[in-house]
């Protein structure tokens, strides 16, 4: 299973956590750490690589970020570069939106690229005008 971490602006990790379980239940492998507005990449990709490597399950880690180029993007790719190092397998997708982040959960028995694939249609898929 792939394991899936979510990185974002406080409080919106948490947040996307909290809609997932309150729409799929108790999730297992699935961590959310919300960044608050003056934390730097520098000062916390060590401990987001650390908790990509034990995330780690064999198959892989999707590592799901709010917006490219903010800190907590910019702590994902370092963070995911340095977990590739120690031979994790890794791929970080920004602009998680709820559509995203339900998808990865319910596919995460597949293949890491697979899931990867499958989060992004998600995402994709739940952005539309309704009215």
């Amino acid at each position: 299973m792939v394991a899936i971490i979510l990185i974002a602006h406080t409080p919106l990790a948490s947040a996307l956590k909290a809609v997932s379980e309150h729409v799929l239940g108790s999730i297992e492998s699935f961590t959310a750490i919300d960044i608050l507005p003056d934390q730097c990449a520098a000062d916390y990709a060590q401990s987001i690589s650390t908790l990509i490597t034990e995330a780690d399950l064999g198959d892989g880690v999707l590592v799901l970020t709010d917006l490219p180029g903010a800190s907590p993007s910019n702590i994902c790719v370092s963070a995911a570069d340095h977990a590739r190092s120690q031979g994790v397998p890794c791929i970080v997708l920004s602009g998680v939106n709820p559509g995203m982040l339900l998808r990865a959960i319910n596919y995460r028995q597949v293949a890491l690229e697979a899931v990867a694939n499958q989060a992004l249609v998600g995402g994709n898929q739940s952005m539309m005008r309704v009215d």
